[in-house]
């Protein structure tokens, strides 16, 4: 299970969110209609499965491998074939073709795209996607390594606002070719000509199984990553004492690559959800890391990945103990043969014991379960639920329990060293004062603030001259104190509803003065219908949507994460992202009026007004639909509320009638709101509709 292997670190910097993807879906996925029949394909020369096996067993130095890797040059942009879609995008699809591979990888030596713009791969069946990558999954070095999708054939495909300025830059080095069906993905119906692959032992015990009760944070820290050389290893998330949560990872040095370090793909919680089965999630990874310290003589390794795993991959950071006290029990967490996760147990104390190597392990003989190949770097923990140690060599033999033993590297010998590049302590505990360290769930502490920050214009009291709205409203004292959309009907989700402000915000004159209050949204990013959290907020004369309190942004209870933003008005249609927006801990501006955050529909989700975006006025009704004539129209509520029969009769008050915002509502005569109604759905053309691009 070793290899013989040198220790380069490697100099990364941080900054990019690797593997994780940001949102979204491919183009008309899910359907056929929009997609072409037929798209530019690179193909590679087959590869025959059993030469490929063969060879492995005749050089034992591969290792266990997956798959093996294949350099090509294919430039997406240049190569793929472009077209537009009705939403002002525009797409560009290539597909990779390796025969014979039952999954495959794509590695992407230049990874450069412009801001708004989306990447994502499927397989040649439209069953699976990974993405959608943004400019944020760029790596330090330029490109962007991916995980694995079923099948012998890639489709990449690039979607970018067609009024970029500049076009994306995304360049293919190598793709890997799986050989082995390590994932499954037959058995899932994924592939077109079945086979099954490659897994673990049948005397292997999957981590869902009772025997692992009570173990169950450890279990959440071990991952699996996969190497582009076809190659890949067990390690786990380790906690440490001077920041929480910071991404190390610790395993193997006997499973380094320096050279590739950037291209490894973590797989997180990738394990069977019931104590039968051999299928589990492939899609929680996250590409990349920096080595932090190794050294061959405790083969021992400490990553720090590039990105933390985001928090709905539920990760612990396990505890560790550096005192070198005998484990009274021990249990291997890992992935035997790239299988989904097992659990391993020795019931008895731990034995100490040095290689020819000279490199000290703990001795532990199975009373359940075993480990294997791809074991390597899997976590050793003591009957404290500590890391104590890596798991490094071994035996197995399920008919045999007497050989199944397994050799784990100790941790306490790690801890010291000639200088931090070859020693664990510099990383783990700066000040080398703590002897055993529990570990850490995020999941116990609380959701962070979420900051955010927008402008948005409204078509109804905008003022083309000033370049602002119209805060009439406001002067005649009709804007309420507390949010009117709880009473309309509007259901808050996760905190929102019932705010209130002060009449000193209301009594707050000039540009930076109150137009009406607004609902934000922030949605899923990968399902835009659903809602995760909303607040009332106001809406400013310049633009501006702040908190209550006139001048804040607004706050959300919710993950780091990118979510589709949406804005909506009482009479006005609403307006969503086209794409899901990162939202963190810091507010940015995002302005929603001068095209430079695309809206989902497109054009037809504003009004253009001298090359200023608006939200369009109209929809009376609240039905997400502005009509001028016929059944459910929004120009009869106007008659309606002044009573019915006279129509230049007019009535003040903070109406829903009341389309331009200037307290009054009118059908005819001058500032009318029945014009209002026709000038959103164009006008020129009475039986037009416009609808809200909401999902």
């Amino acid at each position: 299970m070793r290899y013989l292997l040198g220790v380069t670190l490697v100099l990364l910097a941080f900054g990019a969110h690797a593997q994780v993807a940001h949102g979204g879906a491919p183009l008309y996925w899910g359907g056929a209609a929009g997609h072409p029949a037929t798209i530019p394909t690179v193909q590679l020369p087959a590869l025959d499965r059993a030469v490929l096996v063969q060879q492995e067993a005749d050089s034992p130095a591969v290792g266990f491998r997956y798959g093996v890797q294949r350099p090509l040059t294919a430039d997406v942009g240049s190569q793929g074939q472009w077209s537009a879609t009705p939403d002002d995008r525009r797409v560009c699809r290539l597909m990779i073709e390796s025969p014979g591979a039952v999954m495959l990888s794509v590695q992407f030596s230049l990874f450069d795209l412009v801001p708004e713009a989306r990447v994502y791969l499927y397989d040649r069946d439209r069953q699976r996607f990974l993405g959608g990558f943004t400019e944020q999954n760029e790596m330090p070095d330029g490109g962007l390594a991916t995980a694995v999708l079923p099948g012998d054939a890639v489709v990449i495909e690039l979607v970018e606002p067609a009024m970029s300025r500049a076009t994306s830059r995304i360049e293919v080095g190598s793709i890997t070719h799986g050989y082995r069906d390590i994932f499954h993905f037959g058995e899932q119906g994924l592939l077109r000509d079945y086979d099954p692959g490659f897994q673990s032992a049948a005397c292997n015990v999957n981590v869902a199984c009772p025997e692992s009760a009570g173990w169950e944070q450890q279990i959440r820290s071990v991952a699996m990553f996969l190497r582009p050389d076809g190659n890949g290893c067990s390690g786990s998330l380790i906690n440490s004492t001077a920041q929480q949560g910071q991404p190390y990872f610790y395993f193997a040095n006997h499973c380094l690559v320096p050279a590739t370090i950037g291209q490894w793909v973590f797989y997180f919680n990738y394990q069977a959800p019931g104590c039968v089965g051999t299928v589990g999630n492939t899609s929680q990874t996250v590409t990349g890391g920096v080595l932090r310290s190794a050294y061959f003589y405790d083969d021992f390794a400490l990553l720090e990945l590039l990105n933390a795993p985001p928090a709905n991959y539920g990760v612990f950071y396990a505890g560790w103990d550096r005192s070198g006290a005998v484990p009274q029990s021990s249990v291997l967490i890992h992935h035997p043969n790239y299988d989904v996760k097992k659990f391993s147990r020795d019931d008895d104390p731990s034995v100490g014991y040095q290689d020819p190597n000279g490199i000290n392990l703990w001795r532990s003989e199975w009373d359940l379960g075993v480990s294997q190949a791809v074991s390597s770097g899997a976590p050793l923990f003591d009957q404290n639920k500590r890391i104590v140690g890596h798991m490094t060599e071994g035996a197995y033999n399920c008919a045999d329990p007497l050989q199944n033993w397994a050799g784990a590297a100790k941790f306490s010998e790690s801890w010291d060293g000639a200088s931090a590049s070859t020693r664990l302590r510099d990383w783990l505990d700066p000040a080398n004062s703590t002897v055993t360290l529990n570990g850490f769930d995020p999941q116990n502490t609380p959701q962070p603030t979420l900051r955010v920050r927008l402008k948005a214009f409204l078509q109804g009291p905008y003022n083309s001259v000033a370049l602002n709205m119209n805060g009439t409203l406001r002067a005649n004292g009709l804007v309420p104190l507390t949010e009117p959309y709880t009473a309309l009907g509007y259901a808050h989700v996760a905190g929102g509803g019932g705010e209130t402000t002060t009449q000193a915000v209301l009594n707050i004159t000039g540009t930076a003065s109150v137009v009406d209050w607004v609902v934000v949204e922030l949605r899923n990013k990968n399902n835009a219908a659903q809602v995760l959290a909303s607040r009332s907020a106001l809406l400013l004369r310049n633009g501006s949507i702040v908190a209550v309190d006139g001048t804040s942004d607004l706050s959300f209870q919710l993950p780091v994460d990118d979510y589709h933003i949406a804005v909506r008005h009482r009479n006005h249609l609403g307006i969503m992202t086209q794409n899901p927006q990162p939202v963190g801990t810091t507010a940015v501006l995002r302005d929603l009026s001068n095209g430079s955050v695309p809206m989902n529909g497109g054009a037809a989700a504003t009004v253009n007004v001298g090359g200023v975006l608006l939200m369009p006025a109209g929809d009376g009704t609240r039905n997400g639909q502005v009509k001028y004539t016929g059944g459910g129209n929004d120009r009869d509520p106007i008659l309606t509320r002044i009573g019915g029969t006279v129509p230049t009769a007019t009535t003040t008050g903070y109406h829903p009638e009341d389309l331009n915002l200037d307290g009054v509502v009118k059908y005819s005569g001058g500032a009318n709101d029945r014009d209002a109604v026709l000038q959103a759905v164009g006008g020129t053309t009475p039986t037009a509709v416009r609808n809200a691009q909401l999902p």
